[in-house]
């Protein structure tokens, strides 16, 4: 009996998930590849003799599309086959048994749609005792080859294209009539319109993620919520929960989060999405909830923020790169304790992140994707890097190596096409990544799209020596923020304003200004101008103008230490705008 070095990967990653409508999508499409990852490890187990998994930890729910382990068996290759086609026909089934339950028949194509989604790769190599190491850089170089060898099938499909994905025909449609180009496809009956809207064509692929909740039952969330529920999670915990009901029964299994927002209560709104109900008694409803809110000083926010964390440098780490011993040895023994720490942290993520701060679509160890409110953002983004593992602490890391996390940000209107926040959200990650030349990464990027086509972006270090970023911009938004809904702000957001109207006509073409003691000065006269704080009752004079000094002293001197650590002055006024936009939760 030989020992080998196995790994195996599940894909195609990116494109499954990011083609994605609705939230239940995106979630749904990391679900299916995670469990697809999960049964392959678990029939591994059934066909070898020995198999110690090294990536990843088994505690970790939202698995990985790869994973690497250490067997024993006497045929690798009929091993690797067999898994191949496990995976394989365990999505076909999985598939196949939706169309089922959904009563419906499979079109012609269905078979050929499923069949050539997925791209499974395996390697094994031989493996003793001592060689880790060099097996796996070899494994991981084998890894590469093969997958810059892309498989081409080559098959025609002439007719509408999929509402999701936009690459397979239309095999599947709601509504009450087919539209054109979709043929011999079949009728999604006695679904609510929450689940596919009148006139969306879905492929046999996509089917299986916008219905995956009628195959599994165990750990999925069958009801994840929509854009619209994320942006009100907060305010929607704080209200009573019999008067929320007594709305949503006037709807029935019509009701879906977005009609907490008066601007859809329409006629045309109604009739688009197949709601019976009245729009003007609608009105009127909602109208209940929303002077209770108002009486209390909730908002009902139409943003959300879509977030991506991901550990810096984890290629390198994996490699042994940053290990004392140069040889490498010890390896093995650290992948097993990185895989055991990232393990934890998956599982504290979904600590971190719960009704009604947001909703993980997955967390996979070193890498997070989740759903935040907008009220929790900030909290929510410092404890996910607190707790990111530090791999430091293990006794084989070289002195002065210390892990990291870099985070994406996309703030969006939840009306905003979904896959364009998840583009905003991947690409603020790489700008984060990409902030330091020396490659110490550490940082976040923010990216607000506003309803209004205005975008603003801003990227920053989590700390720089003693400041803390998110803690400076967490105490700017509580400084704007009434501490009552009926009493005035500690400051005014008109210093934010007057700023960009100075400066925005001063900056050169890269965003930079070189007078900045000039910058230093106009703050600082700005942020006093727009302070608003009164007397506390019983307090002096001489006390009231001492706290106002200082409050007024502290946060020039903070903002200013971050408008010079800013890569451009054009990047902190975008900070400060974020700041406001947060404030405001969109208002």
């Amino acid at each position: 009996m030989s020992q080998f070095l196995f790994l195996f990967t599940v894909g195609p990653v990116q494109s499954f998930i990011a083609q994605a409508r609705k939230s239940q999508d995106l979630y749904s499409g990391s679900f299916l590849l995670s469990h697809l990852s999960d049964i392959a490890i678990y029939k591994l187990k059934t066909l070898v003799s020995s198999c110690d998994l090294i990536f990843p930890n088994k505690e970790i729910a939202s698995k990985p599309n790869r994973f690497i382990a250490k067997i024993e068996c006497e045929d690798p290759e009929k091993i690797g086959s067999e898994l191949h086609n496990f995976v394989q026909n365990e999505y076909r089934k999985i598939c196949e048994d939706i169309v089922t339950k959904l009563n419906l028949n499979a079109p012609e194509g269905f078979n050929q749609q499923i069949d050539y989604l997925l791209d499974l790769h395996w390697i094994a190599l031989d493996f003793e005792e001592g060689e880790y190491a060099s097996k796996f850089s070899e494994l991981e170089s084998y890894l590469g080859a093969v997958k810059n060898i892309r498989r081409f099938h080559q098959f025609q499909e002439a007719g509408r294209k999929c509402s999701l994905c936009g690459e397979r025909n239309v095999l599947f449609y709601g509504g009450a009539r087919k539209r054109a180009h979709v043929h011999d496809a079949e009728r999604i009956n006695n679904v609510s319109n929450k689940f596919i809207s009148d006139g969306e064509g879905l492929c046999a692929v996509c089917l299986s993620k916008r219905f995956a909740g009628r195959h599994f039952k165990k750990k999925y969330h069958s009801d994840y919520p929509s854009t619209a529920e994320i942006a009100l999670m907060d305010t929607l915990s704080k209200l009573d929960s019999s008067l929320l009901n007594d709305y949503k029964s006037f709807f029935g299994k019509d009701f879906d989060e977005q009609l907490y927002f008066k601007d859809n209560l329409t006629k045309k709104y109604f009739e688009k999405n197949g709601i019976k109900a009245d729009p003007e008694i609608s009105l009127k409803e909602l109208a209940k909830i929303t002077n209770i809110a108002e009486q209390t000083g909730l908002k009902f926010s139409t943003y959300y923020a879509l977030l991506c964390l991901d550990g810096d440098n984890m290629g390198k780490w994996l490699s042994g790169k940053f290990l004392e011993d140069k040889d490498k040895s010890n390896l093995m023994d650290f992948h097993f304790d990185l895989t055991k720490k990232l393990g934890t942290y998956a599982i504290k993520v979904k600590d971190i992140v719960q009704n009604p701060k947001g909703i993980v679509v997955y967390s996979g160890g070193d890498d997070v994707l989740a759903f935040i409110n907008l009220d929790y953002l900030l909290p929510v983004m410092k404890e996910l890097r607190e707790h990111f593992p530090a791999f430091e602490e293990f006794s084989y890391t070289k002195q002065g190596e210390k892990s990291s996390a870099s985070c994406g940000v996309c703030i969006a209107h939840y009306k905003t096409p979904l896959q364009e926040v998840l583009t905003w959200a991947r690409k603020m990650e790489h700008e984060a990544k990409s902030i330091d030349d020396n490659a110490k990464k550490d940082a976040f990027a923010i990216a607000v799209l506003k309803r209004s086509g205005e975008i603003h972006k801003t990227v920053f270090n989590w700390k720089y020596e003693t400041l803390d970023t998110i803690e400076v911009l967490a105490e700017l938004i509580s400084l704007l923020k009434s501490p009552n809904n009926s009493e005035t702000p500690p400051f005014s957001d008109s210093f934010v304003n007057k700023l960009n109207e100075e400066f925005n006509l001063l900056m050169n073409d890269e965003g930079n200004y070189s007078e900045f003691p000039l910058f230093e000065t106009e703050i600082k006269r700005l942020i006093n101008r727009s302070c608003m704080m009164v007397k506390n009752t019983g307090e002096s004079e001489t006390e009231y103008r001492s706290r106002k000094d200082q409050t007024i002293a502290d946060i020039t001197e903070k903002l200013c230490a971050l408008a010079r650590e800013s890569r451009s002055l054009e990047n902190f006024l975008s900070l400060l705008n974020t700041a406001v936009f947060i404030e405001r939760g969109s208002n």
